[in-house]
């Protein structure tokens, strides 16, 4: 018998979680591929392989729906011969198809009678999961292990790089492809009919006006227990909520509920209870979601005017809800460099049940900052997090993966331990999903400073601020920067202590474009220009109250521009400070009616 390296990837991970427009199409395409990565993991430990990505050995464990898994799954298999391997391979992949297919199924059980075209969603069904494999031969060399993962993974980039293409339509006229395409995917048409849906099945849809769905779109929106996926717009009004009297909350609830009876809203159970003095998606307690729902009976009629007349009082009394929340999206940093320094299957899986212990800490990190995990599978970490606490939940979990991977790296003599990169993604609740992901992206790309210095790169936060009625602005802090820290969290106290007024961040942004010639100039001069203008505006500038600025604030805003050397970065970050505080829409000088 001999021994190989089989790794697996399962996808398309675009196509689960990058295709979204609501906040369940991201939790659900998480959650699936997740749950259709555990079945190759579980096909393979039946048949008595090694696992190391996840090293798990447990079945219950990987049939815990609250345990999540990466899309790569690597083991250790010993087979006769690779046509063997080729054989388990091609039945782990199979195994993973038919999972989707038994999720999908369940999901379509939802609708009821309402019909689908039948034929698209069969042929979609059957091949949209995608699987490839790759595998290499454990010889009896000291490096053998190492070998055999280098080259498998090296094949396994090949495989992946060719790419499988369906075949195109036999006649012009093909009715199959002769359709609208899928609002979340436009490489595959919709499933949904050519009449109109009923109402009860587009609202469990979640249809938007003209919205159309592919098999996996209907999964998505439809999968698993819709009360334990907790809406964006929860959770960024939870700082709002928050800060309500006990005695409001009760009340607030009880208008609420006959939104749910009248199919209007949805509550909020999951994340272990985090949510229970308000379990509803909390969509109407802003004014211009409120204002916009029309009434389609007497029924609804009512429970929106209750709803509304009971939220007036506390809109004028505390303001709006803030309608901006976080993504943060994280992933780790050099894990490949200690990876390649694994030589045994022991130091593999060493490395993995520490990524495994990170990630099982992860859901309660967020809970405790209020944020609720959409993914957690090894150094890779998604969720949503209210805008008030995100920068210290971001904090919480760079820490908390350093330490976690501290033994494994110090076994291993890595020269530099894996770190954690994070993104925070601050957007608007009416912003779609994918957009919003791809922010968060964004943020965890500038976290990763690919463009800064060799010494500078990873081990850093990104944030992206996308402003729905203006820019859209990034900051970078390195984790090892303390004072770039300390001096972030002081402004964010003096915001919060109304010591710092809003007006000094743009007009240091002000300062800068007015100054930006766009001619060469010489940058001394450009420097000492704009530090006698920031000089100045400081020296008028007052609080609320008309009171000067102390000479401690002063002070430190003028230290921190001169250790950034830019007076933009300076903006962004007093910028994005001050929405990182915000509870309402007057935090950010705005004001919904």
């Amino acid at each position: 018998m001999n021994r190989y390296i089989l790794i697996q990837s399962i996808g398309p991970v675009q196509g689960f979680i990058a295709a979204a427009r609501r906040s369940r199409d991201l939790w659900c395409g998480s959650w699936l591929l997740s749950e259709i990565a555990k079945a190759a993991a579980l096909h393979l430990l039946h048949n008595k392989a090694e696992l190391i990505f996840p090293a798990e050995t447990d079945e219950k464990k990987l049939t815990d729906k609250n345990f999540s898994v990466g899309n790569k799954i690597q083991a250790c298999v010993t087979a006769a011969d690779s046509d063997a391997v080729r054989q388990l391979a091609a039945a782990a992949a199979e195994a993973v198809r038919q999972r989707f297919i038994t999720l999908a199924t369940e999901a379509r059980a939802k609708l009821g009678d309402a019909a689908l075209r039948d034929n698209i969603w069969q042929a979609q069904i059957n091949d949209y999961v995608e699987v490839q494999a790759a595998w290499a031969h454990i010889d009896d060399t000291a490096d053998g292990y190492r070998t055999a993962c280098e080259r498998a993974a090296s094949l396994l980039a090949a495989r992946k790089a060719t790419r499988d293409f369906p075949p195109a339509a036999l006649t012009a006229d093909d009715s199959t492809r002769c359709l609208p395409k899928s609002s979340l995917d436009g490489a595959r048409e919709t499933v949904l009919p050519a009449h109109v849906l009923g109402q009860t099945a587009r609202r469990k849809l979640g249809l938007a006006e003209a919205e159309q769905l592919d098999c996996a779109g209907v999964t998505k929106r439809l999968c698993g227990d819709p009360e334990q996926f907790t809406t964006f717009t929860r959770i960024a009004a939870d700082s709002w909520l928050r800060q309500l009297p006990a005695s409001v909350l009760p009340e607030l609830c009880k208008a609420y509920e006959p939104l749910v009876t009248c199919e209007l809203a949805s509550r909020v159970k999951g994340n272990s209870g985090c949510y229970h003095d308000f379990p509803y998606d909390a969509q109407y307690l802003y004014p211009a979601r409120l204002a916009a729902e029309k009434p389609k009976n007497p029924a609804e009629a009512e429970a929106l005017n209750e709803l509304r007349n009971v939220l007036r009082p506390l809109w004028q009394k505390y303001g709006a809800p803030c309608s901006y929340g976080v993504l943060l999206l994280a992933d780790g940093d050099r894990m490949g460099e200690l990876l390649d320094k694994a030589t045994t299957i022991e130091q593999h899986q060493n490395i993995t049940r520490a990524l495994t212990k990170f990630a099982g800490s992860v859901p309660g990190i967020m809970r405790e900052y209020r944020g609720h995990t959409i993914y957690a599978g090894g150094d890779d970490v998604l969720g949503f997090v209210p805008l008030d606490s995100a920068y210290d939940c971001a904090q919480a979990l760079a820490q908390h993966f350093a330490d976690a991977l501290q033994k494994p790296a110090t076994q291993l003599q890595a020269e530099r331990p894996p770190t954690l990169s994070v993104g925070l993604a601050i957007a608007h609740i009416n912003t779609p999903l994918g957009h919003i992901r791809s922010l968060a992206a964004r943020a965890e790309r500038v976290a990763k400073g690919d463009q800064s210095a060799p010494d500078k790169q990873r081990n850093a936060l990104g944030i992206t601020l996308a402003v729905r009625s203006g820019s859209t602005s990034d900051i970078r802090l390195r984790w090892d920067d303390s004072a770039a820290h300390l001096a972030f969290r002081d402004w964010q106290d003096a915001y919060r202590a109304c010591q710092l007024p809003s007006r000094i961040a743009y007009d240091a942004r002000a300062i800068y474009q007015r100054t930006d010639f766009g001619i060469t100039t010489d940058p001394t001069l450009l420097r000492d220009i704009r530090n006698a203008e920031l000089t100045r505006m400081l020296a008028q500038a007052c609080t609320r109250d008309g009171i000067k600025l102390e000479q401690k604030q002063t002070d430190a805003l003028r230290t921190r521009n001169d250790a950034l050397a830019d007076l933009n970065a300076l903006a962004n970050e007093l910028i994005t400070a001050r929405w990182l505080t915000a509870k309402t829409q007057r935090d950010i000088g705005k004001e919904e009616q």
